[in-house]
């Protein structure tokens, strides 16, 4: 009988297909290389394992049918196999309990926790219940930070000591107190998600951390003057003509020049008057914007979420004026939609459009010497904010602090804490010095 009859011989194939994975039964081993599986054959009723490495197929029956122990044991062959091709004797059992042991604390690395942690955040920021920024800095601290620090520590060994030390290489690194304070949050959501899960039993007592938050400083009334006429002549400037590199664009269009857009002096006086946040900038359209006429003429802003503030804002009477000049300059050259954006709309990127926009508001600052305040604080478009904020604050008649903080989509803890941490009481001496009239008003003169 020739080699070739003998292998189509029903008897001998019968054979070699009784040892022969079963190929919907193979498995792979999670958290495991790939070349590690599980598998039945025809020929026996246990589960086998097999694995490539060192250059050949290691094989074993592990005799059982439950699969769960199948797989419990196809970990522990992984394990002797490393045992083997790193040198070591297979009877060293000390050296096999190592590895073990090594693979097994991994499950308590606060890496591998952190990482569990963030998937949960970013189940929260798909439902809308974390904002993208607020978890694109989440991560961004983890990777920077927390995991090289950390590295694959045991969040069980981790001590109050081990926490002052990460404090103190965050203060060496010349971190803000803020800053500090927001990584220690990151290094908590850890611990707890490592409690609520049984992979800890007690959180450690954390440092505390002395905030000391300088708020961004405002522009007085002349200031904000100076911005507007230097934003007005900054933007007739005309620029000599030169080669452009790649460093000179942002979102398509020059930044790397002496003058600004046309619109800056309106996003100035539109800030002041609306009470924005600068990441509104770059959002907020057309369709957004509604003109109100009645009792007062003022603009009712319907802008999208930002942390997690979705309140309607209404402007002061003077940003109708600055939208309806902005209007009449973009139906110059083309049909407003009420899709388009209000500032720098022909930048499809409106990541690249808040940066334009920031750059050319520095240039407005340095032309004018009021990048600092006056408590050394550098000043950016945020700025422009806490100046509409506490001109409500000084000029405003008896405005209450809710209003305000609802109309600003904010906390009244957050404008007394940065906001109006600035005023003083003579700024005000008006309101202080202002009388009711009345009896009460007579006694307080008797008195």
């Amino acid at each position: 009988m020739t080699q070739n009859a003998s292998a189509n011989d029903s008897v001998y194939t019968s054979r070699v297909a009784r040892s022969m994975p079963v190929l919907a039964s193979l498995t792979p081993v999670h958290g495991y290389p790939s070349k590690l599986k599980i598998y039945r054959i025809a020929g026996s009723r246990f589960w086998q394992v097999r694995c490539f490495m060192s250059g050949r197929m290691h094989v074993r029956s592990l005799r059982t049918i439950d699969k769960s122990t199948a797989t419990e044991l196809a970990k522990r062959f992984y394990e002797e196999l490393l045992v083997k091709h790193n040198q070591e004797d297979e009877s060293d059992v000390a050296g096999l309990d190592r590895i073990i042991a090594k693979r097994v604390d991994l499950q308590f690395s606060l890496e591998a926790i952190a990482k569990k942690a963030l998937e949960v955040e970013r189940g929260r920021m798909l439902r809308g219940e974390l904002a993208l920024q607020s978890f694109k800095s989440l991560r961004s601290r983890f990777m920077r930070k927390i995991y090289p620090f950390f590295q694959d520590k045991d969040i069980r060994t981790i001590t109050h000591k081990d926490l002052a030390v990460f404090v103190k290489s965050l203060s060496d690194s010349l971190a803000s107190t803020v800053t500090i304070s927001q990584y220690m949050q990151s290094v908590r959501l850890i611990f707890k998600f490592a409690l609520v899960n049984n992979l800890l039993d007690k959180i450690p007592p954390f440092p505390k951390i002395k905030i000391d938050s300088q708020p961004r400083g405002g522009f007085t009334a002349n200031e904000y003057l100076r911005l507007l006429r230097a934003a007005k002549s900054l933007a007739k400037l005309t620029e000599e003509e030169k080669p452009g590199t790649h460093r000179d664009r942002a979102g398509g269009i020059f930044t790397k020049t002496a003058s600004v857009p046309m619109e800056m002096a309106w996003v100035i006086g539109f800030m002041v008057n609306s009470f924005m946040r600068p990441t509104d900038l770059k959002f907020i359209q057309h369709k957004h914007v509604e003109i109100v006429r009645g009792e007062h003429l003022y603009l009712r802003l319907t802008l999208p979420e930002t942390k997690r503030h979705k309140a309607q804002i209404v402007t002061l009477r003077p940003a109708v004026r600055i939208y309806q000049s902005l209007l009449r300059y973009r139906e110059k050259t083309a049909a407003v939609n009420k899709e388009d954006y209000l500032f720098l709309p022909h930048i499809d990127d409106r990541d690249a459009a808040s940066v334009v926009l920031s750059m050319n508001f520095n240039k407005i600052l340095n032309a004018t010497g009021l990048k600092l305040g006056e408590l050394g604080q550098a000043r950016s478009l945020y700025s422009l904010r806490h100046t509409a904020i506490m001109f409500r604050l000084l000029y405003g008649k008896g405005i209450d602090l809710l209003t305000l903080a609802r109309n600003a989509r904010t906390s009244v803890q957050m404008i007394e804490e940065f906001y109006a941490s600035n005023l003083t009481a003579e700024m005000n001496i008006g309101l202080l010095q202002s009388k009711r009239g009345g009896v009460a008003n007579s006694a307080v003169r008797r008195g």
